[in-house]
């Protein structure tokens, strides 16, 4: 799982770097104007499922309600930093039997500018368990790799991502998180 932990790290990296060479590369070819502060809500649904040495065809997945709060702190034309605060139901099922697993999140991405209105968001995500229904032994947090790509139109916000979850859910076996995300975001302000 080291190995495997080292290698989505190590990608997560070089994607990082090469996508803000092509920002910054796009930023200075273009004349965006740079955008303000924002505050706003979040909301949508998540599949997520376990994934791990122990996890096999029995396990499925599992559809839950993901919503929250978001900030936009601009870092330059291309870059800011997004952090959020969210409640996220993930789990999964394990022979039909479902396993929830309810998580307050704080991811903290930065959100790179790409093209016009479309950004890639890379960062890590520090979630605390804060319900659980159907296992045991599970730990209290989990640290989470976030990347996905947002459509930033006006007031609006678009997103699609995903977290891989690097810690146990379990303290006695061997499986993590894994999460598709998609929300839409309104900014107040």
């Amino acid at each position: 799982m080291k190995s495997l932990n080292m290698k989505v790290g190590f990608l997560v990296l070089s994607m990082l770097g090469s996508t803000l060479a092509m920002a910054d590369e796009a930023a200075t070819s273009s004349s965006a104007p740079t955008q303000g502060f924002r505050l706003g809500v979040e909301a949508g649904f998540d599949l997520a499922n376990f994934d791990g040495q122990n996890v096999n065809d029995v396990f499925g997945s599992r559809l839950g309600f993901v919503g929250g709060a978001f900030a936009d702190l601009p870092l330059g034309s291309i870059l800011a930093l997004q952090p959020e605060l969210l409640y996220a139901q993930k789990g999964g099922k394990y022979n039909g039997n479902s396993y929830q697993e309810n998580y307050l999140e704080v991811p903290v991405l930065l959100n790179i500018t790409v093209v016009g209105p479309v950004a890639i968001l890379l960062g890590p995500s520090f979630d605390m368990n804060v319900f659980d229904s159907g296992l045991n032994n599970t730990n209290n947090g989990d640290i989470g790799l976030v990347g996905g790509v947002q459509l930033n139109i006006s007031q609006l916000l678009i997103s699609g991502r995903y977290e891989v979850g690097l810690t146990d859910v379990n303290t006695t076996q061997k499986f993590q998180n894994g999460t598709f995300t998609l929300m839409v975001g309104l900014s107040l302000f």
